[in-house]
């Protein structure tokens, strides 16, 4: 009988030591990300460049957006090429903040022009690609920090996982898409697929896509119907050298359902940044001269397509 109860009472042991190694896991895996966060958000000069993917369903609903950027101090320099298949060309979009003025340049124009306040489909477009947004949304809507199993040990990479409250992130949604109706520039707002839900906007210089449009009366219950009945989750993956706490990549997946032309529509969307050169100073563009796409160093080279989203499995991330 004395033995059984000694068997009891080890099992509890042994759960509440379990308990307590996960407890401590969770608050290392918390306290690397603010490590690397606060690392980060000090960095003056830093290269970045990455590609956003979009499935629907078991099918590849458009070609992939690729970006790259330079960072110097509070001024960004970013280059967006969307491929146009249908119309067998490349929509091009340049933009470029310098002190505190947003100047965008399209297609084949050489000349910079400043954007008004009051237009906020540019300023989405920056935010959709640029790092540090991405890190005041995981500072925003974070609901956890899971760190991620490694394989790799030998090397100084280490990787988390930041989960988002959907509830935020759909209200941040709704928010972009009823701005870009009253900012007055755009006069139709383009209900999203999943890239929408990803905040990626769909502004004037993407006039060759096609998707499903709502007049500007309409759009803003239309909107409330389509965020209410969408189901929406969200995570970041951050990878980060421990000997810095420098992020060197980060993976934003997101799976949605929605309703749309009364059918149910499943997408996932995935935007894959990389970061480099930290502590390397950029002479960024200058509005009255024609801008140049950012060099990358050579040593960088292009990630594997689909990174896991469970565990640590390449060395070379």
């Amino acid at each position: 009988m004395v033995s059984k109860k000694i068997s009891v009472i080890g099992v509890l042991v042994l759960s509440l030591l379990a308990g307590c190694n996960q407890m401590e896991t969770k608050q290392s895996a918390e306290a690397d990300y603010l490590a690397v966060r606060d690392q980060f958000l000090s960095q003056q000069g830093y290269s970045f460049w990455g590609v956003t993917k979009q499935l629907a369903g078991n099918n590849a609903t458009g070609s992939a957006v690729n970006f790259s950027g330079q960072v110097q101090g509070d001024d960004l320099f970013l280059n967006v090429k969307l491929p146009l298949p249908e119309q067998k060309r490349v929509n091009t979009l340049s933009l470029l903040t310098k002190e505190q003025q947003l100047y965008v340049k399209t297609g084949d124009n050489s000349s910079w022009r400043s954007v008004d306040d009051g237009d906020v489909s540019f300023q989405q477009e920056l935010n959709n690609w640029n790092p540090i947004i991405s890190f005041q949304q995981m500072e925003e809507m974070r609901t956890s920090v899971v760190p991620l199993r490694d394989f790799h040990q030998q090397d100084d990479l280490r990787a988390v996982r930041v989960l988002l409250d959907s509830s935020k992130l759909k209200q941040a949604l709704a928010k972009q898409m009823k701005e870009q109706i009253d900012g007055g520039r755009i006069h139709t707002a383009h209900v999203p697929k999943l890239k929408v839900a990803m905040n990626l906007s769909n502004g004037e210089w993407r006039k060759g896509e096609r998707g499903a449009r709502i007049k500007a009366e309409e759009n803003r219950q239309e909107i409330d119907n389509l965020i209410d009945n969408m189901e929406l989750e969200a995570e970041y993956t951050l990878y980060y050298d421990t000997t810095t706490y420098l992020p060197t990549r980060m993976v934003m997946q997101i799976r949605s359902e929605y309703d749309l032309d009364g059918q149910r529509m499943q997408e996932y969307t995935e935007v894959d940044t990389h970061m480099r050169n930290y502590g390397q100073r950029y002479q960024l563009p200058e509005p009255s001269q024609a801008s140049k796409q950012p060099d990358h160093s050579k040593s960088l080279t292009r990630p594997p397509e689909n990174p896991s989203d469970t565990m640590i499995n390449d060395p070379g991330r």
